[in-house]
């Protein structure tokens, strides 16, 4: 240390350099809301357009899911078989190498195929990528028609959006894909006595000819090429051959027309009509400098808007984020300052500057390692820099104090200030290491709430060891360089408040302590038995996993029953809109409605089994005048009395992973019929033990429409099943046939026959088909060979892990009563059923899974700072006295949250497990202290009266500098991170008023022992 203290230039130039880097770091650093959660997700999308969702099951998905789930580090996998579609979301085990797995998932679905209907188009297979909203714009129209102007930017406006770096892609909401649809008429084919499939044939024969290849010439070679029709604009000149050797225009038989490939999703914004516009990042990206470029591209593109369109700008990231990190910095900054002038209460007016110096010196070479942690600038990571600066400034205190001490004994600069460095050096480092130990087992929690956690236990641990480096090397090097250079004396009562503490001190040590003492058992005994009590507490305490953000936005979403269109879903999102509006429109500053799936994800979950009938609702009220707690406690059982028919569900942004119903009943078998009326009956049973709402994600069924073949009519004519799905396929969905040019674009193209208009049912006898026939006419109308049966189908099917499954759940304040009334209907239902089985589980197991795992990190750390303690006092007793300070501590956070009423959330349960190493600090350096007294051969009682006096100045320094770095948090009315700061606060103030009282006294039964 002599060797550092002599060249203090060096260290000084060294610490510049330092500071330098965490600068840069901190400047480099991405910011966001909160640290991305990943999904170790993928998913594979196989349309089958037309087919109905048991046809998907048989053909597509359980296919698929034969060969998939053979492929290793497919954790798990779900299904769901819908109408002309099949999704299956597989889970990926997040220690294997995803883009392997991937790349096995390609290969297989490759393999397959051949083994899949002709019928269904090509799977898409992807790897879900954690995305932020970054912006989103509404555009505007004062008629509905004039945003059909927009089909001709979108494209472009999404190439030049999607280049910025870091842009992960653009939605357009409210547009859909175009394509051409080409309608041909089937009584003009009769006419020109044109057989379709001739048809099919002309087109192909001029739309794709074979390539003619290459010719070699002395030259070189030539690549042949010959002219036929590729463009939208030439495709009506396709001449068709007809039946007397001529031939006929496309368009003299068709009817051609360019239009979207599904009916747009409606959308609107304070009741108009308008498209929706949103950027979302990469994952990684800074959200603030990136949404800035995003935004001024975008400010640029406005330029090409037909001046009938207008551009809204309705949500910023960064604008959010911003206010969030100004009120984080502002409490960071009023804690530095808070924490500075507290230490001039009992330090000399120099050890006050040398702590100033300390605290950001800490804080910004604490940034250093965190991008190699994988940590960005977020809430929690902030969150960690606050807490953290309670906890660092205690070892400057300590060590500060401590070399004043030296001087005020005689000892000279050097001397001094090594001798005050040796003193409590173990100490410091014993006690960093335990904070270390604390945290560390953090980083290692699982999923998503581990995810969400772990940037504070990264920058906690970043932060702390550099504050001990920084207490170690570059404090003793300033003081050092000081006192060489001063000729003062230090105080003998430095600081403020120094003549107080130290009056406090003495009649601690003289008053208190000696006792004490004297009485020990009786001492402990009331002690344990007082902070034991407060263990009960919990009952009265209210918890809540994650709290609801402080947020104006409130989601609405709503599902209809089945078979419901689009324009059925906006009326009653627009009802459900004037009925706020009537009731509450000072309350209320906008409201956006989105039909289907359009809803972009930008406060809260992706919505999930959307259709036609489902919907969602942006609400944004006004806060002076309400809250989303308020408003989402006034309108969720209002609106489901006057909606019935409706499943709605009211809520704002959570601040942590999504969760989901606390309570769910998984139906699992072969037998569809069985399998949903087993699931009414557990419906009704949930209905009746008290739930508040039961859904489940089937719905009801939708109407059907059966084609049954009459197998010997089409018998005798030669008929199949085949040559009748295509003849009405043809009216309904049509058939795919090929891409055409448009400049750059590209469209499919829809081939029709007689195509159904909206509403139109399809006329059987109007339909006629070719037919063997020796005595009548070659073709026979439809009806002569199917019947039609009106029925009702499953609208779609979920698997998991290729089983058929039906997903009951419940909501309730709750559960648990609920759950043991069900549980007897259950367990009798499995006994007596073996191709069945009922499930009991919840949405929220990722709770328990918590539970479970910080239930074993808490033991790890108590194990762990139980060894570093017993290592550094050779003893296997000592550690059990020092960590008595944690179960003061975690007593005193429990009655600090009940005296708040503040809920017991994950971070408050997090913020108990940080007690473990942030509070044996006071007890192992006051122990520290009594065996080194020991060692200068004083008694027992001298030597815990001698410490006790020696300890209460920067014990109690140091524990009013880690409440006031808190407190502004603790004020500030954050439901997300008060939790946490009332928890450390009141569990070191508590933790410390019986640690100077249990802690002198513990160690006088250790010794009699």
């Amino acid at each position: 240390m002599k060797f550092l203290l002599k060249r203090y230039k060096m260290v000084f130039l060294l610490f510049t350099l330092l500071l330098i880097i965490g600068g840069y770091t901190f400047y480099d650093l991405p910011q966001r809301d909160f640290p991305e959660t990943p999904m170790n997700q993928a998913t594979i999308t196989t349309p089958y357009p037309g087919a109905s969702p048991e046809d998907v099951e048989r053909e597509v998905t359980s296919t698929i899911e034969n060969e998939i789930h053979q492929i290793n580090g497919i954790e798990s996998y779900q299904s769901t078989s819908s109408r002309g579609v099949s999704n299956i979301i597989l889970s990926l085990d997040d220690r294997e190498n995803h883009q392997e797995i991937m790349t096995e998932v390609n290969q297989t679905i490759n393999q397959l195929k051949s083994n899949l209907p002709d019928e269904a188009l090509d799977a898409n297979v992807s790897l879900s990528e954690v995305t932020t909203p970054s912006q989103s714009y509404f555009l505007t129209a004062d008629h509905p028609d004039d945003l059909e102007q927009l089909h001709e930017l979108k494209d472009a406006w999404t190439n030049q959006i999607e280049q910025i770096n870091g842009v992960s892609h653009v939605e357009f909401n409210g547009l859909e894909e175009q394509e051409i649809i080409i309608n041909f008429d089937s009584e003009t084919i009769q006419d020109y006595q044109i057989q379709f499939a001739d048809i099919l044939t002309a087109l192909e024969d001029e739309w794709n000819p074979n390539p003619l290849g290459e010719q070699t010439t002395d030259d070189g070679y030539r690549t042949l090429t010959i002219n036929h029709i590729n463009d939208i604009n030439e495709i009506e000149d396709t001449r068709i051959p007809t039946g007397d050797q001529g031939s006929i225009n496309l368009n003299e038989l068709a009817e051609i027309t360019v239009t979207s490939t599904q009916q747009p999703d409606l959308i609107t914004y304070d009741g108009d009509s308008v498209i929706n516009i949103t950027v979302f990042l990469q994952s990684g990206e800074d959200i603030p400098s990136n949404s800035q470029l995003v935004d001024e591209e975008v400010q640029s593109l406005m330029t090409q808007l037909p001046e009938v369109i207008n551009l809204h700008h309705y949500f910023a990231q960064d604008e959010f984020i911003a206010n969030v990190f100004d009120d984080l910095f502002l409490s960071l900054a009023i804690a530095v300052l808070a924490v500075i002038l507290v230490t001039t209460l009992g330090l000399t007016f120099m050890g006050s500057i040398v702590v100033a110096i300390a605290i950001p010196t800490s804080l910004i070479l604490g940034l250093i390692p965190l991008p190699l942690l994988g940590t960005d600038l977020n809430q929690i990571s902030v969150i960690g820099a606050i807490i953290a600066l309670g906890i660092l400034v205690d070892d400057s205190i300590v060590l500060n104090d401590n070399i004043e001490r030296r001087y005020r004994l005689g000892d000279q600069a050097l001397s001094g200030t090594v001798k005050g460095i040796k003193e409590v050096r173990n100490s410091i480092i014993t006690s960093t290491l335990a904070i270390v130990f604390t945290f560390s087992p953090l980083i290692f929690l699982s999923g998503a709430n581990g995810a969400f956690i772990r940037a504070l236990p990264s920058v906690l641990i970043s932060t702390l060891i550099a504050s001990t480096i920084v207490a170690l090397i570059l404090v003793p090097a300033i003081r050092y360089f000081h006192y060489q250079k001063s000729s003062k004396k230090i105080k003998a009562n430095p600081g403020i408040l120094g003549k107080w503490l130290s009056k406090g001190a003495r009649f601690y040590a003289n008053r208190i302590i000696r006792k004490l003492i004297r009485v020990p058992k009786r001492t402990v005994a009331i002690g344990l038995l007082m902070t034991t009590s407060l263990f009960l507490l919990i009952l009265w305490t209210p918890f809540e996993f994650f709290p609801s953000a402080d947020r104006e936005e409130v989601t609405i979403d709503v599902t209809l029953p089945n078979g419901l269109t689009k324009a059925d879903t906006l009326t009653t999102l627009q009802s459900i809109e004037e009925d706020l509006l009537n009731d509450q429109e000072d309350e209320i500053k906008d409201i956006s409605l989105f039909t289907s799936g359009s809803a972009p994800a930008l406060f809260g979950q992706p919505q999930s089994n959307t259709g036609e009938h489902t919907g969602r609702m942006y609400v944004r009220i006004n806060q002076d005048e309400t809250n989303a707690g308020s408003f989402i406690d006034q309108w969720e059982n209002q609106l489901r009395d006057d909606y019935e028919e409706a499943e709605i569900f009211l809520e704002t942004i959570q601040q942590g992973p999504p969760t989901g119903a606390p309570l769910t009943v998984t139906v699992s078998g072969e037998e569809l019929s069985n399998m949903l009326d087993i699931r009414d009956e557990v419906i009704e049973l949930l209905d009746d033990a008290g739930t508040e709402l039961v859904v489940d994600n089937v719905g009801d069924l939708t109407p059907n429409l059966t084609y049954e073949p009459n197998r010997e009519e089409m018998e005798n004519y030669n008929v199949t099943v085949q040559t009748i799905s295509e003849q009405i396929n043809l009216r309904t969905t049509g058939i795919p046939f090929a891409q055409i040019n448009s400049g750059l674009d590209q469209y499919n193209v829809q081939l029709y026959l007689d195509r159904l208009e909206e509403y139109e049912s399809l006329n059987l006898e109007e339909i006629v088909i070719p037919v063997d026939s020796q005595e009548g006419p070659p073709v026979a109308s439809l009806d002569e060979f199917v019947d039609v049966e009106e029925n009702e189908v499953i609208p779609r099917i979920h698997h998991e892990d290729g089983e058929r499954t039906v997903t009951i759940r419940a909501y309730a304040d709750q559960t648990d009563e609920i759950e043991d009334t069900i549980t007897p209907y259950i367990e009798d239902f499995n006994d007596t059923h073996n191709q069945y089985a009922l499930t009991v589980g919840a949405e929220t197991d990722n709770q328990d899974t918590f539970f479970a795992e910080i239930t074993v990190i808490f033991s790890v750390v108590v194990l762990l700072v139980y060894l570093l303690i017993a290592f550094q006092f050779n003893s296997l007793t000592m550690p059990f006295l020092i960590l008595i300070s944690v179960y003061l501590a975690i007593a005193g956070a429990i009655l600090g949250l009940f005296v708040t009423q503040t809920p017991i959330s994950f971070l408050a349960i997090t913020g108990m497990v940080s007690l473990t190493g942030i509070v044996v600090r006071n007890s192992l350096v006051l122990v520290d202290f009594i065996e080194q007294s020991i060692k200068s051969n004083s008694t027992i009682n001298e030597a815990i009266v001698k410490s006790s006096e020696a300890r209460f100045r920067p014990i109690v320094l140091t524990t009013i500098t880690s409440i006031i770095a808190l407190t502004p948090v603790a004020i500030s009315g954050d439901v997300l991170f008060q939790p946490l700061a009332i928890t450390i606060i009141s569990g070191i103030a508590f933790s410390t008023v019986l640690t100077l009282l249990l802690v002198p006294v513990l160690y006088m039964l250790f010794k009699r022992a």
